[in-house]
């Protein structure tokens, strides 16, 4: 049962980058924990991309649907290390800020798994632990292949033994370990109270837009003074990007212009890894966060006013669209009608989609006629929260 429960509790770690925020020891309100998407998504029928289609559904209360722009927010309590066997066998060092961290150790080949019963632990007290006795509970790479839930081959797992508490850890590694072998080291300080915040001003970001950053280290809630910071951008399709932070008042801030290709993978997200270090009383405390955001090429735009006509009887808002690029693209809007007060009142939410060519055109946004009777408003009508998304990118162009 222990391996079960620390096995699922290691998954937590391979979402690096993501925190969830009720669990944060610095509460943050007004944002998006953004969650990386399935870098292949399932792929529509093929009929169906040919034909312009309309969905709707009833919108019974307006106040219920979030049409604000959201910020990408993440937490962590996790840092990593990229080791060789060679300095494995030398003593790799860990500095830990509270008891009993979770470590979770990969091999890049996915072959050359280091289990920990080969590990000799130095405690922070100076005493020898062997054969993994310094670990109150520990996965083998085939238990965490068996309960693992997809991590690659080679991957093992431990969680330190409370009574050894915190500070510096040297892990060794005397026998069958290649010199030439490269690991991955996990930690996660489920006990910390030592969080990294980065926190960027929105989700979603189009080619030449400026990809803006705050990153914070906070201890007990009270923001830390940063030691040190480095970063990259890293695309869907693994290249990477220098970045540069610029410091603040109470931390540091990045302004990145995102002027490069935005090498898409439809649904995926593109990453700012970053790795700080604060000093907490004579500790040097490390912390890694991978911040996930949308980046995509604006291959169109609403050129015009929408228009509706039909409005006594089945109206069809027409939405016109200049797209850079031949293409699917779907709008979404809320219908309103109005009542018998006179008043306009939300109706229904429409998506629409439909093949554009390159240049002018336009997308016919087609009403649910069922539930515009079942509402009985009459016109006039108008629409609202108007979103135009590039089918093929998966991404938000304007809203």
């Amino acid at each position: 049962m222990k391996t079960l429960l620390l096995t699922s509790m290691i998954i937590s770690l391979s979402g690096v980058a993501v925190a969830d925020n009720a669990s944060s020891k610095s509460q943050r309100d007004n944002s998006y924990t953004g969650v990386p998407v399935n870098t292949t998504p399932a792929q529509p029928d093929s009929q169906r991309e040919l034909k312009s289609v309309s969905y709707s559904f009833p919108v019974n209360n307006i106040e219920e649907i979030d049409f604000s722009q959201k910020q990408s927010h993440i937490q962590s309590r996790q840092f990593m290390k990229d080791v060789t066997g060679a300095q494995l066998k030398s003593g790799v060092q860990l500095t830990t800020s509270a008891k009993g961290a979770l470590v979770r150790i990969s091999a890049f080949d996915g072959k050359s798994a280091l289990e920990p019963q080969q590990l000799t632990v130095k405690s922070p007290k100076g005493q020898l632990y062997q054969q993994g006795k310094a670990f109150d509970t520990l996965v083998s790479s085939n238990a965490m292949q068996k309960n693992g839930m997809g991590f690659q081959q080679g991957t093992t797992g431990f969680k330190f033994d409370d009574s050894l508490g915190a500070g510096s850890f040297s892990l060794k590694a005397e026998k069958g370990v290649s010199s030439h072998a490269k690991y991955r080291i996990n930690v996660f300080e489920k006990n910390s109270d030592t969080e990294m915040h980065l926190t960027a001003n929105k989700s979603n970001y189009l080619n030449d837009e400026v990809l803006k950053v705050d990153a914070r280290v906070y201890h007990q809630g009270k923001v830390e003074s940063i030691v040190a910071i480095k970063g990259q951008l890293v695309s869907p399709t693994g290249k990477t990007f220098a970045v540069d932070f610029t410091k603040g008042e109470d931390g540091y801030s990045l302004n990145k212009p995102l002027n490069m290709s935005a090498h898409s993978i439809p649904g995926a997200l593109w990453e700012l890894h970053t790795e700080a270090q604060v000093k907490v009383g004579e500790q040097l405390v490390q912390r890694n966060g991978q911040l996930p955001f949308a980046f995509a090429h604006q291959t169109a735009k609403v050129s015009a006013q929408p228009v509706i006509s039909g409005q006594k009887q089945k109206p069809v808002a027409t939405i016109p669209v200049n797209a850079k690029v031949d293409g699917r693209y779907e709008v979404r809007a809320v219908l309103y009608g109005t009542d018998t007060s006179g008043n306009l009142v939300p109706v229904m939410m429409t998506h629409s989609a439909a093949n554009l060519a390159a240049g002018e055109g336009a997308i016919q946004m087609k009403f649910d006629p069922k539930l515009l009777k079942q509402s009985g408003v009459s016109a006039p009508y108008h629409i609202e929260q108007l979103e135009l998304r590039d089918q093929n990118q998966m991404a938000l162009m304007s809203r």
